[in-house]
């Protein structure tokens, strides 16, 4: 040992390229040795990867985004209608009909699921049947009131 290693420097073993080696003497301060340097190069990092984790934001992602604008301007165009609560066939029908593409149902039910501006009203099964209508609404934050006691002539509320 030199005159001027300390007792860590006889204890501590560190294997690192000599790359690496020439890149933490770069970022030392003056006296520090080099597990010093390497701890404290991994606590910046550590801060720094917390600090972007919480600049990111919260909310949905913009993929499928001409999608879910296109169910949202069916929504538009029922409402201009005076119709705040639509069917889940009636959302699918003026999907296909008004768009090149068009959508199945699975991808609708899902995008009407997960999004959460889509919300959903209530639930009604046809009597004598399992076949179950779901009513869907946007909402804009426009505190539109829908009224979910309401059912169908020849359906019961499921939910």
């Amino acid at each position: 040992m030199g005159e001027d290693s300390s007792r860590e420097e006889a204890f501590t073993t560190i294997r690192i390229t000599k790359r690496d080696r020439e890149l933490l003497s770069k970022l030392a301060l003056p006296r520090e040795n080099a597990w010093e340097t390497f701890r404290r190069v991994l606590e910046a990092a550590a801060v720094g990867s917390i600090k972007k984790k919480e600049k990111e934001p919260a909310g949905m992602s913009k993929r499928y985004a001409r999608i879910v604008n296109n169910i949202e301007n069916c929504f538009l165009a029922y409402r201009k209608q005076g119709v705040y609560q639509v069917a889940f066939t009636q959302v699918k029908d003026w999907v296909n009909e008004n768009t090149k593409d068009g959508i199945s149902s699975p991808r609708l039910a899902n995008f009407l699921r997960r999004r959460p501006q889509f919300n959903l009203v209530r639930k009604e099964r046809r009597h004598g049947s399992n076949k179950i209508q779901c009513y869907w609404s946007l909402d804009n934050g426009d505190n539109v009131v829908v009224n979910d006691k309401e059912a169908t002539p020849g359906y019961t509320a499921v939910l």
